[in-house]
């Protein structure tokens, strides 16, 4: 009769287990990690930022088969080139792990390591699975800044936690620049609905209120649609609206990656970059402070 008991409430531990790790409050407050690499030093007169999603480098494979971690780590090192090369001040990352249990690489810690940034934050849009073996997944900043943890916003139409691919939230936190905090948006908004899209693009802006804002990452809305045109008709940032295509890699047709800053900067060179990592091309933007 025990066996009999604990077949039996087996299952119903696994169920409840995964419902608390699917409700669990705790996504509210980014994860923020600092390294030893000191801060960029001095008056800071321009700034360069780059957006990337780098669709988790490809780790679910289907079903239940994952990349290993070798091919996952080669990935981030190919990204992590990336930004080695460009020397990017702030890096605004989209569909990122943060903990993956059939690939235990957290994509955050190794590019924030690699990339020597000074400062890492974390923001999940979903956590599937159970406490001691899920997937964790959401958006991302790297910083050559000192930064601090604000929030991870809940955006419209968030599905199930078990159904979480539809998910999506906002990770803000502040970055000092020049003895000032600025309010930073790393994002993926909206990519099955491009109304809601809308909906999510208004709740980001009420939140911003009247402070300067920086916004970065894959916005899943082509340049001229309505939520660009509510985030331009705001009047509140610069940034290029109507750049070179950024997806598919493989043949570009669209652009819906972004980097818009607040509107007193001066935006002095956009470029996308060609690179195959990931689905999305990355884009490079730099600005000059007022």
């Amino acid at each position: 009769m025990r066996w009999l008991l604990v077949a039996l409430s087996a299952p119903a531990l696994v169920g409840l287990l995964f419902v608390a790790n699917g409700l669990w409050p705790s996504w509210r407050t980014p994860q923020v990690g600092r390294s030893a690499y000191p801060p960029r030093s001095g008056p800071i007169r321009t700034i360069k930022a780059m957006a990337y999603n780098i669709a988790k480098c490809f780790v679910h494979q289907g079903g239940l088969s994952f990349r290993s971690e070798q091919e996952v780590t080669g990935c981030l090192d190919r990204i992590a080139a990336v930004v080695a090369r460009e020397k990017p001040d702030l890096v605004f990352l989209s569909e990122i792990n943060f903990q993956c249990s059939p690939c235990p690489v957290n994509q955050v810690q190794y590019l924030a390591r690699k990339t020597r940034m000074h400062a890492h934050a974390f923001g999940e849009n979903y956590s599937w699975g159970l406490p001691f073996y899920r997937i964790r997944s959401g958006n991302a900043l790297l910083s050559q800044l000192p930064l601090t943890p604000v929030e991870t916003q809940q955006l419209a139409g968030d599905a199930p936690f078990y159904h979480p691919l539809g998910n999506r939230r906002i990770l803000w936190v502040e970055v000092a620049i020049n003895n000032e905090k600025l309010l930073v948006g790393s994002l993926r908004n909206d990519s099955f609905d491009i109304d809601n899209n809308l909906v999510q693009v208004r709740q980001i802006l009420r939140r911003i209120g009247k402070r300067p804002a920086l916004l970065g990452g894959d916005f899943n809305a082509p340049a001229g649609s309505p939520p660009m045109q509510a985030l331009s008709a705001s009047g509140r940032f610069t940034g290029k609206l109507d750049g070179p295509p950024t997806f598919p890699t493989d043949k570009p047709d669209r652009c819906i990656d972004f980097i818009l800053a607040p509107r007193a900067w001066r935006l002095l060179e956009h470029r996308v970059l060609k690179e195959d990592v990931s689905d999305h091309l990355p884009v490079v933007s730099t600005f000059a402070l007022p």
